[in-house]
């Protein structure tokens, strides 16, 4: 009911028959795709209900200072978000979201009663728009004709005083053929003094004329020399076209983005501080809490700049390509994937982080055969009962944090191995940068150890295992349990950091579909609308360490 109530006062039923339908139709394009943010099931759904609130209050300050414009825009934004964003989270119809849950939807009905009020009013404007509009032309081209008229009075005057020196100058013309040709004259003039109005155009001839600036050319008489008496200097010179003065309610103002509602507040995706406007409230942590650990201390570096998205593409997947070729990296199918068995479907998060936990607790790091175990066997009872623990249901993604806390309540996962979390804009290099030194370790302290992370990117999770060979040299293998190499989970092994960075930026820049590379070209990075980005990111990392020694 209510998404047919929306899509009747905003949608294009009634647009054809309604003053305001081009003025409204214009707004509505700022909400398209391209425009939108998304929902992921990897960020927690408080955050989203908190951008749903600002939404909300940006449409209630508009409504009550009957601000049309930008009321129409944020409630419509507010309506889709809630529509066809917030419901879509797997965490939404949990019991713990019930109180937002049924609050955002009485809200919905309240503001599509006021987007039709909104309405009305836009049409109102709309008419009264119109009637200034045409009372506006009407005067102007009736000032156009009284200076015109005015101009050919004194065209006529001129003429008379020039007959009167001509009759007292001329001696060799008889008086007769002077009044003669000066009657003449005179004749051609008065039949020309008045000049029909034109009639008022439509809205559209006159929009055209208007915004084109054209000239007005009369067909006047013209003198014995070939000049027309338009061309004939005056006092008043030439009659400028008529103009309309500027709207005055704002109307070729673009609309408000999303961005200027949400970034009014410090609202933070993982891993990245706002560093762009000092107007930012104080800096939160860089990423999710994992136990209160996650925080970064140090702003990162400024990114350097980046070719178009769709370029990138390209070059990413050429340079993948060499890689291949060349054998620094290499593509190897495991033996199951995730869904194969009742019970591990959407189960990455879970996986990810039990491949890095089997891979911290082994010898020689995690094999083939354990992975396929942890996929097809270990996974499918911790789902259930984190699951169960959270009120969602049998095939929902689960938040990362939530997987990582249940973990280590049960010692699957031991916090004093956890190094750190990073995220941001995996485009950039600088942001993905961070990650890589999570694993790489510190030269000469935990560079020879073990390291395993969890990335979390465009609601997929896969695991990154480290090998070390050296103090200062290691193997890299990402392992993903969809089906993506024939038809089964894969293992990619980087023989190089250098391999790793390319094989990341080819897995992230694979994953944009045609929607998120519309988003990317019309939209930069912003912080603080990191969690609806499609670029946006998290990576956990631990390693091989020592437990500390209890005093």
């Amino acid at each position: 009911m209510v998404e047919q109530k929306v899509n009747g006062t905003a949608g294009n039923n009634l647009d054809g028959l309604r003053p305001s339908s081009v003025r409204r139709q214009r707004l509505r394009h700022s909400a398209d795709p391209g425009t939108l943010p998304t929902v992921s099931n990897f960020f927690p759904l408080e955050r989203y209900f908190d951008a749903s609130e600002k939404l909300f209050k940006a449409f209630e300050s508009a409504y009550d200072d009957r601000r049309l414009d930008e009321a129409f825009v944020f409630g419509l934004r507010y309506c889709t978000f809630c529509m066809d964003g917030l419901v879509h989270h797997d965490y939404y119809e949990a019991k713990k979201f019930e109180a937002p849950r049924v609050r955002s939807k009485k809200r919905l009905a309240e503001i599509v009663t006021k987007l039709e009020h909104v309405a009305e009013w836009m049409d109102a404007e709309e008419i009264a728009k119109e009637e200034k509009r045409q009372a506006l032309i009407k005067q102007q081209q009736e000032e156009r004709l009284r200076k015109q008229q005015e101009l050919e009075q004194k065209r006529i005057e001129e003429l008379q005083k020039r007959i009167e020196e001509q009759k007292r100058s001329s001696s060799d013309v008889s008086p007769e053929s002077l009044e003669e040709s000066a009657f003449a004259k005179l004749q051609r003039l008065s039949q020309s003094q008045v000049v029909p109005q034109r009639p008022l155009p439509s809205e559209k001839q006159s929009m055209d004329t208007l915004d084109q600036n054209k000239k007005v050319t009369w067909n006047l008489p013209a003198e014995p020399d070939g000049r027309l008496l338009s061309q004939v200097s005056s006092d008043s010179g030439d009659l400028p076209p008529p103009l309309l003065p500027p709207p005055d309610n704002g109307e070729n103002i673009a609309p408000p983005s999303y961005n200027s509602i949400l970034k009014q507040s410090s609202y933070f995706g993982p891993g990245s501080r706002s560093s762009s406007s000092s107007s930012m409230e104080p800096e939160q942590s860089c990423a999710p809490s994992y136990d209160q650990v996650a925080k970064m201390s140090k702003t990162k570096p400024k990114a350097p700049k980046l070719p178009p998205i769709r370029q990138l593409i390209s070059q990413t997947a050429e340079k993948h390509r060499e890689f291949l070729q060349q054998g620094r990296i290499q593509v190897s199918p495991l033996n199951t994937y995730q869904g194969r068995i009742s019970g591990s479907t959407n189960g990455c998060t879970v996986i990810s982080a039990c491949v890095v936990s089997k891979h911290m607790e082994t010898h020689g790091g995690v094999t083939d055969a354990q992975v396929s175990s942890i996929i097809d066997r270990e996974c499918v009872p911790l789902l259930r009962a984190i699951r169960n623990k959270l009120d969602l249901g049998a095939a929902s993604l689960i938040i990362p944090s939530d997987v990582h806390d249940y973990l280590v309540d049960h010692k699957l996962l031991y916090q004093h191995k956890f190094v750190g979390a990073t995220g941001g804009n995996f485009v950039n290099p600088v942001h993905a940068g961070e990650l890589i030194k999570l694993l790489q370790g510190e030269p000469g302290k935990t560079s020879h150890l073990k390291a395993g992370a969890t990335l979390f990117f465009r609601e997929h999770v896969v695991s990154i295992v480290k090998f070390p060979k050296s103090a200062n040299d290691a193997v890299y293998d990402m392992i993903d349990s969809l089906p993506t190499c024939n038809g089964r989970g894969s293992r990619t092994r980087c023989h190089s950091l250098d391999a790793l960075k390319v094989h990341l930026g080819w897995y992230c820049t694979r994953k944009f579909s045609d929607s998120n590379i519309t988003y990317i070209e019309r939209n930069k990075w912003d912080d603080a609308m990191a969690d609806f980005d499609p670029r946006v990111f998290q990576a956990f990392v631990w390693a091989d360490l020592p437990e500390p020694k209890s005093n």
